[in-house]
């Protein structure tokens, strides 16, 4: 979902990504609470729930402005991105 409202095609990105043993990573930090059924975003709004490896958002957007943001996935995923990211390794948490 960007600026302009455009809405990526995650069912022909999620077909490619199987087809060629690819990871799938979705920015909703426009999208989280807004779109789909239920609010999840846009992999629920575009009918490919848990077919997305990756997920990011913010806390600042839907939810009336929360400091922080979100990185969702497999356990594995977000364990390696913990070991690996430095930008997460050499930060903070956030203020409660």
């Amino acid at each position: 979902f960007s600026m302009d409202g455009t809405i990526a095609n995650l069912k022909g990105i999620v077909d490619l990504a199987e087809k060629y043993s690819a990871l799938t990573m979705i920015d909703d930090a426009h999208a989280a609470g807004f779109f789909g059924k239920t609010g999840r975003g846009t992999h629920e709004h575009c009918g490919v729930m848990g077919k997305i490896d990756i997920i990011t958002g913010t806390l600042g957007k839907a939810l009336g402005g929360a400091s922080g943001g979100y990185t969702s996935g497999r356990k594995e995923t977000v364990d390696l991105l913990r070991q690996r990211s430095r930008p997460y390794l050499f930060s903070n948490t956030i203020a409660p």
